[in-house]
């Protein structure tokens, strides 16, 4: 297991500086998501994580996969291109996708299909196209379910291990947010074992969204379901902090390790 955090999480100016950050306190790498981080020349960020002595964990950033404009999903998945080249430079785990955020876009076509019906069905076709893509980058995809505030659609683990089934590549994957997971699985454990080697990345927050320690979710039984299935990847802390920025980001450190160890 490896300890990553949120580039915006952490304390600088500058990418260099947040860098110098995370591993002062104790982050093993960390997940470049800001517009500004991802607009830099590659070989510039492969150096500056070179220096840092930080690993990129993985590479994120908003793309658009279900508009209904063909035009605004040609870009989302040219977007995704580039993105998965990075992060194979960079050696990262992959590319971090949510499929969209809040409301369906695409009109309802009862009683031919629903909306989600439909979305569901265009992801998966340009899923494929990104599959190809990510074979010859040498890199992957996970999708992030979200939690039903947040998003209508993808919501729980067994979900994206679906999609990942239809499209049929292992270049295809999920991740797992114990914070959405506290909202929409009735069983974390359960629902961590039966996704199995289809997780490939985590991200970890309290139940009210804040650095681990500060609600009342237990992350042991999940990180024991994790440790069943085989999972060694970043355990990456994605939340709000509670406190100065720099003793909050360390003190959740400890507690996922914590928590790890007890598991």
């Amino acid at each position: 297991m490896k300890l990553a955090v949120r580039e915006g999480m952490l304390p600088g100016a500058s990418l260099e500086e947040k860098l110098r950050s995370a591993r002062r306190l104790g982050y093993e790498g960390v997940e470049l998501h800001s517009p500004e981080a991802l607009a830099r020349p590659r070989d510039e960020l492969v150096r500056l994580f070179r220096e840092s002595g930080v690993e990129a964990a993985n590479v994120a950033g908003v793309v658009t996969l279900l508009d209904p404009d063909p035009k605004a999903r040609g870009e989302g998945v040219e977007t995704l291109a580039h993105r998965l080249e990075l992060a194979a430079a960079l050696g990262a785990t992959g590319v971090l996708v949510v499929p969209i955020f809040g409301r369906a876009l695409i009109p309802d076509l009862s009683p031919y299909r629903e909306a989600i019906e439909l979305e569901r069905e265009l992801l998966i076709a340009e899923l494929g196209q990104v599959a190809a893509l990510a074979a010859a980058s040498g890199s992957q995809v996970f999708l992030e379910p979200l939690n039903r505030y947040e998003t209508h659609f993808l919501n729980r683990l067994e979900q994206g291990v679906e999609i990942c089934r239809a499209v049929g590549s292992p270049r295809i994957r999920i991740m797992a947010d114990f914070f959405h997971m506290h909202i929409e699985e009735a069983d974390i454990p359960e629902s961590l074992r039966a996704a199995g080697d289809y997780v490939v990345y985590v991200h970890v927050a309290d139940s009210n969204r804040m650095q681990p320690g500060r609600g009342h979710l237990d992350l042991r039984p999940g990180f024991a379901a994790l440790k069943e299935i085989g999972y060694d990847g970043y355990l990456g802390v994605e939340c709000g902090l509670i406190g100065p920025i720099e003793a909050a980001l360390a003190e959740a450190a400890e507690n996922v390790r914590r928590a790890w160890s007890a598991a």
